[in-house]
């Protein structure tokens, strides 16, 4: 199976000193299923926010695709494009008034045309069981 993340050896601390990651290697490969679980602050979260480059470790590197993760504002367009996330708190996850346009954020931000948009929106919806939810309120 073919790589899709890794980290090796990854360190993070927050700013006011709170260890969150220490020497974190893993390894995800394509078509597997991941779980993640531990208690509150085990670091789970920081460690996804490194993943498409949200956060950036203090030691150690992330791979995408077997390619180390740069910091620029093109690596990070990039790797954003595969590697999203959708966060455990609803409140702050959905900004939009409507399904459509949260669902439409990243294509939009990716600067497609409004008729690919929408057939994106379309497929993302029907993947997840959710199709009708995509109609724009009148």
């Amino acid at each position: 199976m073919a790589t899709i993340l890794e980290t090796r050896g990854i360190e993070y601390a927050y700013a006011d000193g709170t260890r969150a990651l220490s020497n974190v290697s893993l390894t995800i490969e394509e078509g597997r299923k991941i779980a993640l679980v531990g208690p509150n602050g085990a670091g789970k979260s920081t460690l996804m926010l490194m993943f498409n480059g949200i956060l950036r470790p203090d030691a150690g590197e992330v791979l995408f695709r077997n390619e180390r993760l740069d910091y620029d504002s093109r690596s990070l367009r990039k790797v954003r494009q595969r590697v999203g996330m959708v966060f455990q708190n609803s409140d702050d996850q959905l900004f939009a008034p409507t399904v459509y346009q949260d669902v439409a954020f990243g294509p939009v931000n990716l600067s497609f045309p409004p008729e690919k948009v929408k057939r994106y929106v379309g497929y993302a919806l029907q993947y997840v069981g959710l199709s009708g939810y995509e109609r724009r309120p009148p």
